[in-house]
């Protein structure tokens, strides 16, 4: 199973899940945690994997108690996965970064953010946390699986177990970008150059690497008679590869970005509406030109959407304000002179991914994920 744990939406122009469907299960701290259709693949597979493993120790125990040990020990594998991209992602929001989900799918677990750290250590401890989660669950398990001795099918689940999270967390620090071992090759370059795309580059160039070597030894074992086994390793090394490659695209983007602000990018915005009018008033100017996002006040006080409008009955629109349900500039605008790498950030931190570009206070440009894609295209 492999973690590409700390994926930044942001890091794409236009920012998306990145998984085409899937169900809910529950929130922590305002993430909801999610699985993909693609997740249901490998529930029975992993289940088998622990029946084969337990028959060897409880095949006199019975079917039904061999049965229920398999159950019981993949559900706590997936919730050892759970756990290990909880620590990444609840380490984030401690950071102050906003997680967007997390989500497992059938090569193991991702942890969706909205931007990366902003520095090395941070990166280096928001990454280290996952391994380290799946290390403390193998000694934990490891422990169980002593205490409960006496208890034959227990003991046996927790000593799988134990030994699973412990290969996990090896796995996951062997430096693949973009597993966590890669990310923390990532942050430790990023810390000895003080530049974090270069970093990348670097990392997903090893990450490429050591896909290739994942692949190679599925095709050996493949050409060996290897079963389905030698299938996991390709599957697994062409997600890496993907990966890798896809990381450093976008660090060459990130790093011509760089050499932008946001006032080189930015689209013309409409002129402002002031926050006193009603949403009626409103709405008979903004049906005069087109515009994805409209600014509020001048100087700038916040931004309206025409969907903003629209959640408001009809009826109360003579006696709504734009400034009643106006997002804030905070929410809505970088400076004109922020690099545009940087603004990439907040763009996929805004929630209508646009921003309005600011200049002595006055909104003086739109900028949108349309608008990026053209200049790095």
């Amino acid at each position: 199973m492999t973690d590409a744990s700390t994926s930044p939406q942001a890091d794409r122009p236009a920012p998306a899940g990145g998984f085409g469907g899937g169900w809910t299960l529950f929130g922590v701290r305002g993430v909801p945690v999610r699985i993909d259709r693609s997740f249901l693949l490998v529930v029975a597979f992993v289940t088998y994997l622990f029946y084969g493993r337990l028959t060897d120790v409880l095949g006199g125990e019975g079917p039904v108690i061999l049965l229920l040990s398999a159950v019981a020990a993949a559900v706590l594998f997936f919730a050892s996965i759970l756990a290990h991209e909880l620590g990444h992602a609840l380490t984030s929001l401690d950071r102050d970064i906003p997680v967007v989900s997390i989500t497992l799918f059938a090569l193991g677990g991702v942890t969706q953010s909205t931007r990366e750290a902003r520095r090395a250590l941070d990166e280096f401890v928001i990454v280290g946390i996952g391994p380290f989660v799946s290390l403390v669950l193998a000694g934990g398990f490891g422990l169980l699986a002593t205490a409960t001795q006496g208890w034959t099918a227990v003991a046996a689940v927790m000593g799988y177990l134990g030994w699973t999270n412990l290969l996990l967390a090896v796995f996951n620090i062997v430096p693949g970008y973009p597993l966590d071992g890669g990310r923390l090759l990532r942050a430790l370059l990023w810390g000895v150059t003080g530049k974090p795309n270069q970093a990348t580059r670097w990392a997903a160039r090893v990450g490429q690497v050591f896909a290739l070597l994942v692949i190679g030894f599925g095709v050996w074992a493949l050409t060996r008679g290897g079963g389905f086994g030698s299938i996991w390793n390709l599957l697994i090394g062409f997600f890496l590869l993907r990966g890798a490659t896809d990381a450093h695209r976008r660090a060459s983007v990130r790093d011509r970005l760089a050499n932008r602000t946001a006032r080189d990018v930015m689209g013309s915005v409409a002129q402002p509406l002031a926050a006193n009018l009603t949403l009626d008033e409103a709405l008979g100017i903004v049906q005069q030109r087109p515009s994805l996002l409209w600014p509020v006040g001048d100087p700038l006080s916040g931004g309206l959407l025409l969907s903003q409008i629209d959640a408001v009955p009809s009826a109360a629109w003579p006696t709504t304000t734009v400034s009643q349900v106006a997002t804030s500039a905070e929410e809505l605008s970088v400076a004109a002179d922020t690099p545009m790498d940087q603004a990439l950030d907040r763009l996929g931190e805004a929630a209508s991914n646009m921003l309005f570009v600011v200049e002595g206070g006055r909104a003086v440009g739109l900028l949108t994920p349309s608008l990026v894609v053209d200049v790095i295209s």
